[in-house]
């Protein structure tokens, strides 16, 4: 079975997602989820889950990119359980 990021290169997408990337007729729309659904918020880079936010809302992902910045707001605030239970939430938009 080929991993995704070699299925990609060889279906010709040359993009593999990378937070604060925007729109492009190649965009990993798979990647961006998979890089939400796997956010670690306890040890999150909150500048780059603001790029990841930025992502989102640039290829109209409106509502996942609302639950990250409630995950983002609570990190800034120092809320980690918080951020848990909005990732929670995320995952179950994704």
């Amino acid at each position: 079975m080929l991993n995704k990021t070699r299925f990609k290169q060889l279906a010709g997408l040359k993009e593999t997602f990378q937070p604060g990337q925007g729109w492009a007729s190649n965009f990993d729309y798979d990647g961006m989820i998979d890089y939400m659904k796997n956010i670690d918020v306890q040890n999150a880079d909150v500048a780059e889950l603001e790029k990841v936010h930025d992502s989102a809302t640039d290829v109209n992902y409106h509502s996942e990119a609302s639950a990250l910045g409630d995950i983002i707001d609570a990190l800034k605030a120092g809320d980690k359980a918080g951020a848990e239970e909005g990732h929670k939430r995320l995952i179950a938009i994704l």
